[in-house]
């Protein structure tokens, strides 16, 4: 239970907003060009923060039906998308600086502030977890959650009544937003980078200083270890951490390493911590490292060499390569035969530990900028539960 400010004031739903009809305008109505921006729930639950500007890109309604397109938003509007796959039914914006009009689309609520606050601090209070909590009891349906007007209106707003320190907790938040979408984009950056750099190393388009020597062609059995996955009894599955984890293909890969989520008692095929996994069921060649000793299920194999840094590289150089071998009438796979046969062109082992140096130290850097994203992402979400809550005040 959360307890508020003394000094913050309390309002109902209707006290707050007045609600505006919406549009119904489909996609297939909408696009990149016109004159009147179209607020689509579906961006509304992903595309858009919790405030919208005219950085954010807001499809047009077609020429043919912008005489259909109701109720103009003003600025300080919030859209609420009332319609989601999940609980996150309710994902609100507030409308800042856009400089077109636009209107609220398919299944959304148009609610049109009735109390002064600073822009953007409806849309983020309406976000936090306190607010979205009085939702949760309303949500209805089972394959697609909805939440009803009606419903809405039984929640409330706890606000501070200064509008001057709503605008300095909103700056405080934009702070952060402003560091992690610098982030997001640095790493881009680096990954287009890496990409490129991964495409010219590892084809041979490129050498390293020092390097001239002849590539060999070769195949991925001749030059290294290939171990195919078995899976294990289906009675050994667990997922109280009995045993070892089973990595049984793509939905165990996560940014290129395994996240298994099930354990098996009974391994069949083992596989150490460093060596490259690569996926043998649909989709094929998604390629990973084992963080730790792992069973190799039917969906996955084994490759380990005196390189498994350059071998790792190489793989997701060839990743796309494996569709067109992939055989199956119901899913894609491909077998044993068909890894160890596979056909690479590799340099010498000083030039393949070149390589591996180069692109490895990239990966770090990414991930480093990951770790640091998300950390300033958990971070923000503690800032805004206490400075939305008033449990931490501004100066």
């Amino acid at each position: 239970m959360v307890t508020y400010p003394d000094d913050w004031a309390v309002y109902a739903f209707d006290e707050m907003f007045q609600l505006y009809p919406n549009n119904t305008l489909s996609r297939d109505k909408l696009s990149e060009h016109g004159t009147i921006g179209d607020v689509h729930y579906g961006d509304v639950l992903i595309k858009y923060g919790s405030v919208l500007t005219g950085k954010d890109s807001i499809p047009k309604i077609k020429e043919e039906y912008e005489s259909l397109a109701k109720t103009r938003l003003q600025k300080n509007d919030v859209i609420i998308a009332d319609t989601a796959e999940d609980e996150t039914v309710g994902k609100a914006v507030q409308i800042g600086d856009v400089p077109f009009p636009i209107v609220g689309g398919l299944h959304t609520v148009i609610c049109r502030p009735l109390v002064a606050t600073a822009t953007g601090y409806l849309g983020y209070y309406m976000n936090s977890r306190e607010y979205h909590n009085q939702l949760l009891p309303y949500i209805a349906g089972i394959k697609v959650s909805s939440i009803s007007k009606t419903s809405l209106r039984r929640t409330e707003f706890h606000i501070p009544s200064s509008v001057d320190e709503q605008a300095a907790i909103v700056d405080t938040i934009e702070r952060f937003d402003t560091h992690i979408s610098n982030l997001a984009a640095l790493i881009e950056k680096k990954r287009a980078v890496r990409d490129a750099a991964l495409e010219d190393l590892v084809s041979g388009r490129t050498r390293l200083d020092g390097f001239s020597g002849e590539w060999k062609r070769t195949t991925l059995g001749k030059e290294y270890h290939v171990t195919m996955g078995q899976s294990p009894p289906s009675s050994s599955y667990n997922s109280s951490k009995n045993g070892l984890p089973l990595v049984q293909g793509n939905a165990d890969i996560k940014n290129g390493i395994t996240v298994p989520e099930r354990y098996t008692s009974m391994p069949a095929r083992i596989c150490e911590a460093g060596a490259v996994l690569l996926s043998v069921r649909a989709p094929i060649g998604t390629v990973s490292r084992a963080n730790q000793t792992v069973c190799l299920g039917r969906g996955v194999c084994a490759l380990n060499g005196s390189n498994n840094d350059f071998i790792y590289q190489m793989m997701k150089y060839y990743e796309s390569a494996w569709a067109t071998i992939g055989q199956g009438s119901t899913f894609t796979a491909i077998t044993g035969k068909d890894v160890r046969n596979f056909q690479i062109r590799i340099p010498d082992e000083q030039e393949q530990d070149a390589i591996a140096g180069v692109l490895t130290a990239m990966d770090d850097e990414i991930q480093s900028l990951e770790a640091e994203r998300d950390k300033m992402t958990q971070i923000r979400e503690g800032v805004m539960d206490d400075l939305l809550t008033g449990r931490k005040r501004l100066n």
